[in-house]
């Protein structure tokens, strides 16, 4: 496949134009297309912070019955810490990953011992990182944050031209396109257009260009409708 060069850009930044209309159409398709699940209705601190390490690498759709579970079960850090690992494990087995079941009861005490708690508090805890923490402060506690994943990195890195894989971590410029592109005040509208959108449009097999609200800004999605075809990449 041909490499396609990325966007001209003055000292690593992307033009303000461009980031804003990106930014405008993507809050454009997220209000139209917003995919309603449990947890975006829910506002209690403890639920949400589950349903985010929930979604860990798991399709939300694979999440709904486990969270309504859970809810119903487990909607407070105490029931939690009652059942003890073996009815988290039975939970968490819903879902596949029983490596999340000692977060869990490492999350529910530190509720019971602080209330709600702060971010360094829970980036403490294993398994939960920076894309947890962001999620959970950008989606259901109001505070600005930035969140980027394999998801976001694949999406960024097909519209800018320039190579991605799996860990965005440490990469200079998708952090720095990422932080460009999330508003200061409608953080929350953005991120879940970006979480919907990455994953029924800018999928990683058969991406849905010719759907795509950015496709004329789109080095990738650009490039296969002019070439006649769209590729996997």
């Amino acid at each position: 496949m041909t490499r396609h060069k990325s966007r001209k850009q003055s000292k690593n930044e992307f033009d303000a134009p461009w980031v804003a209309a990106v930014r405008r159409k993507v809050l454009q398709w997220g209000r139209r297309n917003f995919a309603s699940y449990p947890w975006r209705e829910d506002r209690d601190p403890w639920l949400t912070l589950v349903a985010e390490l929930l979604l860990q690498r798991t399709r939300a759709s694979q999440v709904v019955a486990a969270y309504e579970l859970f809810r119903t079960k487990y909607g407070t850090p105490r029931a939690l810490l009652r059942s003890g690992h073996r009815g988290v494990r039975a939970l968490t087995s819903i879902v596949g990953l029983h490596g999340r079941a000692e977060a869990l009861l490492a999350v529910a005490r530190l509720f019971e011992k602080t209330g709600v708690p702060q971010v360094g508090d829970l980036r403490a805890i294993t398994g939960i990182g920076a894309y947890t923490a962001g999620a959970w402060l950008s989606l259901h506690r109001s505070q600005r944050a930035v969140i980027i994943d394999s998801n976001v990195f694949r999406w960024l890195g097909r519209m800018t031209g320039r190579p991605f894989h799996r860990d965005p971590r440490g990469v200079k410029w998708v952090n720095d396109l990422a932080d460009d592109l999330t508003p200061q005040r409608s953080f929350r509208d953005y991120n879940y257009a970006v979480l919907d959108f990455t994953m029924t449009i800018c999928t990683p097999r058969r991406p849905q260009c010719m759907h795509c609200p950015l496709l004329v800004m789109c080095v990738y999605g650009s490039s296969a409708v002019d070439g006649g075809a769209l590729s996997e990449r």
